[in-house]
C-alpha cells in the first residue's frame, strides 16, 4: 500500500479540526492504513465492538461527504464477489444538509407555501414559485 501525501495531508487535517464523527473518523482511518479496498474488506479489518458492524453504513455516508471514492470494481476477498474498491479522496469532508424538521411539518410548510402564493398570484415572481416548488420537492 503506498498512501498519497495529499490523502495524508487531508488526514491530518479532518483530524486535527475533527471535521468527522467519531465513527466516521474511525473508518476513515482505517482506510488510511488499508485502502484501496472493499467494504467488506475494511469491515473485517476493524475490531467489532470499534465500528466493524456499522462500518458499511459510514462507508457510504464518507462516500457522500466526499472523502472517499469508488475506485473501480474488483473481486473481493471476503466475499469472493465482484465489487465496489474504495480508496481516500484528498478532499475534505463537505458538509450535508441535515433537516430537523418531519414531514408533517415539510407538508405543512410547502402548503402555507402555496396559500401565501395563491393569495399574491397577481405580484409572486419567480423565485416565489420556484421557492414553493422546492418546499415540495423536499417532501
Amino acid at each position: 500500500m503506498n498512501t498519497r501525501q495529499t490523502s495524508i495531508d487531508c488526514y491530518n487535517k479532518i483530524k486535527s479540526n475533527g471535521l468527522l464523527s467519531k465513527r466516521r473518523f474511525e473508518v476513515y482511518e482505517k482506510l488510511l492504513t488499508i485502502a484501496p479496498c472493499t467494504a467488506s474488506e475494511l469491515q473485517k479489518s476493524m475490531d467489532f465492538n470499534n465500528g466493524g458492524r456499522d462500518c458499511m453504513k459510514r462507508v457510504s455516508e464518507l462516500r457522500d461527504l466526499g472523502t472517499i471514492y469508488e475506485k473501480r470494481e474488483r473481486k473481493c476477498n471476503v466475499t469472493g464477489k465482484i465489487v465496489i474498491e474504495w480508496d481516500l479522496t484528498d478532499r475534505l469532508p463537505v458538509k450535508t444538509k441535515v433537516t430537523t424538521e418531519t414531514k408533517k411539518e415539510r407538508i405543512n410548510n410547502a402548503l402555507n407555501a402555496l396559500r401565501k402564493l395563491y393569495k399574491t398570484k397577481n405580484t409572486s415572481s419567480d423565485l416565489d414559485w420556484k421557492n414553493v416548488a422546492h418546499l415540495i420537492s423536499a417532501i
